[in-house]
């Protein structure tokens, strides 16, 4: 029955006129809505992303597969939420946006492009963008920058056909839509992350001692003291070498680690990099969603990432079991990173102070870092 002051009719646009999304409280603040697919639809594309367990959301206690839990953190609160796509996936998108035939790997693209529609959240890309150009796709960006927002704003059953197999691809081109003048000046393809700039140095550090060997706790403590002697902690670094340099490490966190080829080494420690450029900037999100009233869902099909992310976000929300006692290490370990959290500002270590020439310590510190990783294996 309407009439009640917590009742009434609210709509949210995402900037297209179809892409109305209608609900309803009623007394018993109850929500009824609707999206733009059929409710058959919206089930199933749900069950194929949870199935793919290829989110991870800044929030638990509810379910980051369902439509109608953004919907009714909006309804509730207003409360914004992002989708922030990695490299992959936005990649996947863009090709299947050029016509390119869907398939078992890119139908995730597909259902998470109709999923936001469904949700009305926005995604983000800025970060995909930045790990293109750093990867030599320099020239198309902007090209594919346009098309990706005119695939953004299509109906949402089109997307749905594709990751649903009702359709193969899309049978007409989708048209670029132009970029407003801001967008194209906030992105410079040749500038440096300041976030790739912080995790890097650990990642090689890392890498050589994972190639070294030895025992997980010996691997860790050592990686332990070069992090406080020469350089910061970074807690999305820390949480990947608690699976890298554990007991069982899982493939490829490090692609191609041992191959002759020491530049396509390299390549593989970059690109675990860029994985700790996303959970970097989305831990940055968490840390002020509840004063932005913005939540933030990290979405990739890598599972070193998500593994990492879950650890972050659990550690953050309060998981009180220690990371490293999770991964199996043992008390010496916890022991002396809480020793070292606890000292930062000893002026023993190389960054106290930090040095006025920062940018040239961290050159150089990088440059004998890469020159002892490129060495013949």
């Amino acid at each position: 029955m309407l009439g009640s002051r917590n009742q009434g009719l609210n709509e949210r646009r995402r900037g297209y006129p179809y892409l109305t999304v209608k609900f309803i409280f009623l007394d018993d603040d109850q929500l009824i809505y609707h999206t733009p697919i059929p409710s058959r639809d919206t089930a199933a594309l749900q069950d194929l992303l949870r199935e793919s367990n290829c989110f991870v959301a800044s929030f638990v206690g509810a379910d980051p597969y369902s439509v109608e839990t953004y919907i009714m953190q909006y309804a509730t609160s207003r409360t914004e939420t992002t989708f922030l796509f990695d490299r992959n996936l936005y990649s996947q998108a863009i090709a299947l946006a050029k016509g390119s035939p869907v398939a078992k790997s890119t139908r995730f693209a597909a259902a998470a492009m109709a999923f936001a529609s469904c949700a009305n959240t926005q995604i983000e890309t800025n970060l995909a963008l930045y790990e293109g150009s750093a990867s030599g796709a320099r020239k198309a960006w902007k090209r594919d920058l346009q098309l990706f927002h005119k695939a953004d704003g299509i109906h949402p059953a089109n997307w749905t056909a594709l990751a649903l197999g009702h359709v193969e691809r899309f049978d007409r081109r989708i048209p670029g839509k132009r970029l407003k003048s801001e967008a194209s000046k906030t992105f410079d393809p040749t500038a440096k992350l300041r976030f790739y700039g912080f995790v890097y140095p650990i990642a090689l550090k890392m890498a050589l001692i994972s190639m070294a060997g030895g025992k997980p706790d010996k691997k860790m403590l050592e990686l332990l003291d070069w992090v406080y002697d020469y350089w910061h902690f970074s807690a999305p670094a820390l949480l990947l070498a608690t699976q890298a340099l554990s007991h069982d490490p899982p493939k490829n966190i490090f692609k191609n680690i041992r191959s002759t080829d020491r530049k396509k080494a390299l390549r593989g420690v970059e690109n675990a990099v860029w994985d700790l450029v996303y959970i970097t900037a989305w831990f940055e999100r968490i840390k002020v969603q509840v004063e932005t009233n913005e939540l933030t869902v990290l979405c990739s099909q890598d599972k070193a990432l998500l593994k990492v992310a879950t650890l972050l976000r659990d550690i953050l929300l309060g998981e009180s079991v220690s990371p490293f006692e999770k991964a199996g290490f043992g008390k010496s370990v916890l022991d002396r990173y809480d020793a070292y959290v606890s000292d930062l500002s000893n002026p023993k270590r190389a960054l106290q102070p930090l040095p006025v020439d920062f940018d040239g310590y961290r050159s150089k510190l990088v440059s004998g870092l890469e020159t002892e990783f490129l060495k013949p294996f």
